[in-house]
C-alpha cells in the first residue's frame, strides 16, 4: 500500500504539472522538459548497461539524443543527418579515446539504440506537441492522462485483483486482471478527456484512443522491464518516488507518443 500511495501522490502532483506546462507556457518550455528527461534516461540507460559491465559513451550518447529530439521541432535540421552523424562519431570517439577493443561492439551498439529508441520516441512527443496548435497540446495532454491513469488503474486492480500472472518471466507482479484494469481506467481516461478539453473526439476516436494508447503503454512497460530483468534490478532509478527513474516513467509514454502521432496524421488531420 505504501507503494501505492506514492504513485498516487507522484500522478497527482505530474498530472497538474504538466497539464499547465503543455496547456499554456510557450512549447520551448515542453521542449527543454523532454530534452533533459532524455539526458536523464540515457544516464539510466547507461547505467544499466554497466551491469553488465558494458562501458558505453554516455555524454555522446545524451547530446546525440537531444540533438534526434531537435530534429522534431524545427524541421531545418534533418533526422537523417543526426543519425549519420551519430554512426560516425559514436565509434569514432571509441577510437580516439584509445578504449580497447574488448566491448567495442557491445558499448557502441548500446549507445547507438539510446540515441534511436529515446531520440525518436521522445521527438514523436514534441512533434506531437507541435502538430495543429491548440490540438497539438491537446494531444499530448490526452497521451499523459491517458497513460498514466491507465498505468495506475493497472496497478491497482492488479493489487486487489490480481491472479494470473500476465508475463511472469518478465514482470512476474504483473498480472491479466492488472492489465485489463487498466484498459478500463484508459478508456476511462479518454472520456474524460473528451468530456473536459477534447470535445471534437468522436467517440470511434475516443475508444480507439483509449485502447492503442492502453496496449502501447503496456508494450513500453513490459519493454523496459524486459530490459531490467537482463541485468537484474528493480528500478532504473529514484527520481519518482514509488516509480523509480525517469525510464520507469516514462516507458509507456515513449511507445504511447509514436502511436498516438500515427493515429493523428491518419485519422485526425
Amino acid at each position: 500500500m505504501a507503494g501505492g500511495l506514492k504513485r498516487l501522490t507522484t500522478a497527482a502532483i505530474g498530472l497538474p504539472v504538466f497539464f499547465v506546462v503543455i496547456k499554456y507556457l510557450p512549447s520551448w518550455v515542453f521542449l527543454v522538459v523532454v530534452c533533459l528527461s532524455a539526458v536523464v534516461a540515457t544516464m539510466e540507460l547507461h547505467a544499466m548497461a554497466r551491469c553488465r559491465k558494458i562501458e558505453t559513451g554516455r555524454v555522446p550518447g545524451a547530446l546525440l539524443t537531444v540533438a534526434v529530439i531537435l530534429t522534431f521541432f524545427d524541421g531545418r535540421i534533418g533526422l537523417s543527418a543526426v543519425l549519420a552523424a551519430a554512426v560516425i562519431l559514436v565509434p569514432l570517439v571509441w577510437i580516439l579515446t584509445g578504449r580497447s577493443v574488448d566491448g567495442a561492439l557491445e558499448s557502441i551498439s548500446v549507445t547507438l539504440a539510446g540515441v534511436v529508441v529515446l531520440g525518436i520516441t521522445l521527438g514523436c512527443m514534441v512533434r506531437l506537441m507541435g502538430s495543429g496548435g491548440e490540438m497539438g497540446r491537446d494531444l499530448t495532454v490526452l497521451l499523459f492522462l491517458v497513460v498514466w491513469i491507465a498505468d495506475a488503474g493497472a496497478y491497482f486492480f492488479g493489487s486487489l485483483l490480481g491472479r494470473h500472472p500476465l508475463a511472469p518471466v518478465i514482470s512476474p507482479r504483473k498480472t491479466i486482471e492488472g492489465a485489463l484494469g487498466g484498459l478500463v481506467a484508459g478508456l476511462a481516461a479518454t472520456g474524460l478527456a473528451k468530456a473536459w478539453f477534447f470535445q471534437r473526439l468522436s467517440v470511434r476516436d475516443t475508444i480507439a484512443l483509449g485502447v492503442l494508447l492502453w496496449a502501447a503503454g503496456l508494450a513500453g512497460d513490459l519493454s523496459e522491464s524486459l530490459l531490467k530483468r537482463s541485468v537484474s534490478i528493480k528500478d532504473c532509478g529514484t527520481l519518482f518516488p514509488g516509480h523509480g527513474g525517469m525510464l520507469d516513467r516514462t516507458d509507456s509514454l515513449l511507445f504511447g507518443a509514436p502511436v498516438l502521432l500515427f493515429y493523428y496524421q491518419a485519422f485526425l488531420t
